[in-house]
């Protein structure tokens, strides 16, 4: 049970963090009691504070602003900001839904009415969607606040957070490292206790490769179970849209509130509270074959992870994973290619000049829609055929085990001078990139659940080490109550990342 703190504490310590850190004055290291405990309470806990009346949503929102340019310079985890809009919603969000008010933060690739979108290129740095996509009326719905967008590489295109037009984000355990993948702004904001609570998105392991080399809870539901998070009601074949957090009970929390309702897709699972009594046979997959080598550091977290399982009383029986890497390789790069080619005339058309000449996009996403129209139409037709058979593969596994457990990548992070939106797209680029992404890609085209769950910090390397875990189709319910079980048996909320506000003096 988190503890509580006196409305007049906590309110003058916002009031004097916020007026130290936005001035600019000269700072001394912060270490009041009421800093710790604030940064340790999750966006429910904070909710109670609200409801309580403890806590008015502006000074809430004031406080996680102040939060914000305190942590920004340092992990670059934001690009537009929207305080204003927050601070006018405050005081008028329902304290009876669930949030209460509790800010957030969105990743700038999903649609929020009068917030710029940039998806992180210079392309779209003008773009203002008009209204909400309707995940994010969900998001409103429970009560959140939304104070901003969270960093990403441009249009998913690099695997570390990385742009042109807003520079790299770091990861809060080791500033030489990335946050990985397209969610990275909101891995970084939540690892560095700016805030609980972050939106991110998943299309091949976006939710869940930052999560796990930040040392956060990230979920990946099943295909269809989330409100449409495209213009026009419309769903992504491969990307999906929940959150990273801290406890499981946020995530849990919110997916009640952004889940469909309607039956369609699947019996809508409400609020999960608690772990299940049963247990689990869990397909184990170690994976070390020559072709896309598990570094050991990865290893070694996933064997402990099994033994830990195992001590739960779970039956794990070790397979090989059952997506050929090579032939996965293939067919992503296909689709992809036949996803990106049609912007080279967008581009043209807006500069007035050859795609490579336009400087409306990297060299290296410039460079990859090149490289993709050398792709035929039959080769991209083949690569979606495969892809489009996955979901077969999934549910024979699913028919024969509760779950399955890979790493969430092959290696444990990325260096922030492992790759560039500067360079050149090559064979080698392409390779690195589905190497970081084999065992989390195939999931998003099997339309299958999934999460990285932080169970693993070793004295071999300075980055968490999450697990992953996937479900059959609609089995979301499943590993959310795995993921309560996890927590009590491992709590995690006490490990927190050398540069997060936990220690407010590294920002100082």
């Amino acid at each position: 049970m988190q503890s509580t703190i006196s409305r007049r504490k906590f309110v003058l310590y916002s009031a004097a963090l916020g007026s130290g850190l936005l001035s600019g004055c000269e700072q001394k290291p912060l270490h009041t009691e009421a800093y710790d405990e604030f940064v340790e309470f999750d966006a429910l806990a904070l909710a109670q504070l609200l409801q309580d009346r403890q806590l008015s949503q502006l000074e809430l929102a004031n406080i996680i602003i102040a939060r914000i340019e305190a942590a920004n310079p340092t992990l670059n985890f934001m690009t537009n900001r929207a305080y204003d809009r927050a601070r006018s919603k405050a005081g008028s969000i329902s304290l009876d839904s669930p949030f209460a008010g509790v800010p957030i933060l969105i990743k700038d690739m999903i649609d929020v009415g009068g917030i710029p979108r940039t998806d992180g290129s210079r392309f779209l740095a003008g773009n203002i969607p008009t209204a909400n996509v309707q995940y994010i009326d969900g998001i409103e719905q429970a009560g959140l606040n939304i104070l901003g967008m969270t960093n990403v590489p441009e249009l998913a295109s690099l695997v570390m957070t990385d742009n042109a037009l807003f520079g790299a984000t770091r990861n809060p355990w080791d500033l030489q490292y990335s946050t990985f993948t397209s969610s990275g702004g909101s891995a970084a904001a939540v690892a560095g206790g700016v805030l609980p609570m972050a939106h991110g998105t998943d299309g091949a392991g976006s939710c869940r490769l930052p999560a796990s080399t930040t040392g956060i809870l990230g979920m990946k539901a099943s295909r269809y179970r989330m409100l449409p998070g495209e213009a026009g009601g419309r769903h992504d074949i491969a990307k999906t849209n929940q959150v990273l957090t801290r406890t499981v009970r946020d995530s849990a929390a919110l997916l009640d509130y952004t889940e469909d309702k309607s039956g369609n897709y699947y019996p809508p699972i409400g609020y999960v509270v608690a772990p299940s009594t049963k247990r689990l046979k869990i397909a184990y997959v170690t994976d070390t074959t020559s072709t896309a080598e598990v570094e050991p550091e990865v290893l070694a977290a996933q064997v402990n992870t099994a033994a830990l399982l195992e001590s739960l009383g779970h039956q794990l029986v070790e397979i090989s994973f059952p997506i050929n890497f090579e032939q996965m390789s293939e067919s992503y790069l296909a689709f992809f290619a036949g996803k990106v080619a049609g912007l080279k005339n967008l581009v043209e058309a807006a500069s007035g000049k050859p795609l490579l000449e336009s400087g409306l996009l990297t060299p290296l996403l410039a460079s990859n829609i090149e490289a993709s129209l050398s792709y035929q139409a039959e080769e991209i037709r083949a690569g979606n055929v495969f892809l489009e058979s996955l979901p077969a593969v999934f549910d024979q596994l699913f028919s024969q085990y509760d779950v399955m457990l890979t790493p969430v990548s092959p290696v444990q992070g990325v260096k922030l001078d492992a790759a560039s939106y500067n360079d050149t797209w090559s064979d080698s680029i392409a390779r690195f990139m589905m190497l970081c992404l084999k065992f989390t890609a195939p999931i998003n085209f099997g339309g299958n659940p999934a999460m990285s769950v932080p169970l693993n910090w070793t004295n071999d390397t300075t980055l968490p080490i999450g697990s992953h875990f996937v479900a059959a189709r609609g089995n979301d319910q499943l590993l959310y109550e795995l993921a309560y079980e996890l927590e009590a048996a491992r709590p995690w909320r006490d490990y927190w990342a050398p540069y997060s506000l936990k220690y407010p003096e590294r920002f100082l």
